[in-house]
C-alpha cells in the first residue's frame, strides 16, 4: 500500500468487500463513507490548490463539488453523498442521532460509493493516471441472517 488517499481506498475498500456476507450494515455503510472520502481527496489533492481545510474535512459534498469543478465527468448524485456523510456518525457512535442501517439503506451506500469510485477513475484518466479495477460487489444475499450475538 502506498502512502496515498487513492491506494488507501482501495485496501479500505477490498477490507469492506470482504465483510459483504456479515450482517453488520453500520460497519459496512461507515467503511462506504470512508472509501468514497479517500477517493474524492485522491482527485482534489492533485487538482486542486489551497485545498488543505478541505481535505481535513469529512464533507463529502464540498470535495465532490471541488472534484467536479475540474473534472465534470459521470456525475454523482449530491442527495446520495450526504446521505453517505451523515451515516459515518450516526451509525457509529452513540447519541440522539443513532441510527441502526437496514440492508436497503446499506446497499444504497454501497451504490454511492461504486459511484464515487466511477466518478474518481474518470477523473484520475483525464489526468493520465492508472485506475485498478473495482467490481461492484453488494450484500450478500444471506447476510441478514446470521445472528448477532450481541
Amino acid at each position: 500500500m502506498k502512502n496515498e488517499y487513492y491506494s488507501i481506498a482501495l485496501v479500505d475498500l477490498e477490507y469492506l468487500q470482504a465483510t459483504l456476507h456479515l450482517p453488520y450494515y453500520n460497519n459496512i455503510a461507515v467503511a462506504a463513507q470512508q472509501v468514497a472520502e479517500k477517493m474524492l481527496k485522491s482527485v482534489v489533492e492533485l487538482s486542486s490548490v489551497n485545498c488543505e481545510n478541505l481535505l481535513r474535512s469529512r464533507n463529502l459534498r464540498a470535495l465532490y463539488d471541488e472534484a467536479f469543478k475540474q473534472f465534470s465527468v459521470s456525475p454523482v448524485d449530491r442527495g446520495e453523498l450526504s446521505m453517505l456523510k451523515d451515516y459515518y456518525f450516526d451509525a457509529k457512535y452513540p447519541g440522539n442521532n443513532f441510527v441502526n442501517v437496514t440492508a436497503a439503506e446499506c446497499k444504497q451506500c454501497l451504490i454511492t460509493m461504486y459511484d464515487v469510485i466511477d466518478f474518481v477513475h474518470a477523473a484520475r484518466n483525464k489526468l493520465g493516471l492508472g485506475c485498478s479495477k473495482v467490481e461492484r460487489k453488494l450484500l450478500k444475499p444471506d447476510c441478514g441472517t446470521a445472528k448477532l450475538n450481541i
